[in-house]
């Protein structure tokens, strides 16, 4: 297994968590929604974020042995990463570094452990 192969997969698994991430606040940041507007806004976000997701699952586990609980720390490391930046850039709410720094302290710790089970 190559560095570059890893860098494929995690890359398709964050790729997969940005547009989520995008499908999600803008469900959150528009006030008046009807389902046709919902549908016409999120299913291209979730169809993407579906092709991505799901093959850099699929390739976790096939070729970097990961078991679905890893995949999944990976994962929601990549929603708080992608949070964050939006936050940063686009909302713009203050945000509290310790608290954030805390966070991924134990997001990290839970994954290191659950290589150990």
């Amino acid at each position: 297994m190559q560095i570059t192969d890893k860098v494929k997969i995690l890359s398709l698994i964050y790729i997969g968590t940005i547009f989520y991430t995008l499908a999600a606040f803008f469900h959150l940041s528009i006030k008046e929604w009807t389902f046709t507007k919902a549908f016409l806004l999120a299913m291209p976000l979730v169809a993407i974020e579906y092709v991505f997701t799901l093959n850099g699952n699929k390739e976790a586990n096939d070729k970097l042995q990961l078991n679905p609980l890893q995949i999944l720390i990976i994962t929601i490391s990549f929603y708080f990463i992608n949070i964050w930046l939006l936050n940063y850039f686009i909302i713009k709410n203050k945000i509290n570094p310790i608290r954030e720094i805390i966070s991924f302290i134990l997001i990290v710790i839970a994954f290191t452990l659950s290589n150990n089970i």
